[in-house]
């Protein structure tokens, strides 16, 4: 609570394209904007719904790590995103 307000706790570089975790369903991130001292994120969930939620940037130890988001389509040229390498294990069974 900020200024007598309920602000949602989000990673200090949330950026639009960014896929959050709002109550129980996945949103993005499409415009970051600022409303009377206060940051304002809208997002949009997957039925096409959007929202405005009050924001306060903030890194701790849950919000600060990267997890893997979802793969657009290769022709999807509207949606921001950002490309990320991700580091995989494989293990290889070899018959004897």
């Amino acid at each position: 609570m900020v200024r007598n307000r309920n602000l949602w706790v989000v990673p200090v570089a949330v950026a639009v394209g960014w896929e959050l975790m709002l109550d129980d369903r996945v949103v993005v991130v499409r415009e970051v904007k600022k409303r009377d001292d206060v940051d304002v994120i809208v997002v949009v969930d997957a039925s096409g719904q959007t929202e405005e939620i009050e924001v306060l940037r903030e890194d701790d130890d849950v919000n600060a790590e990267a997890l893997q988001g979802t793969a657009l389509p290769e022709d999807d040229t509207t949606t921001p995103g950002t490309e990320a390498e991700e580091e995989v294990e494989i293990e290889e069974w070899v018959e004897e």
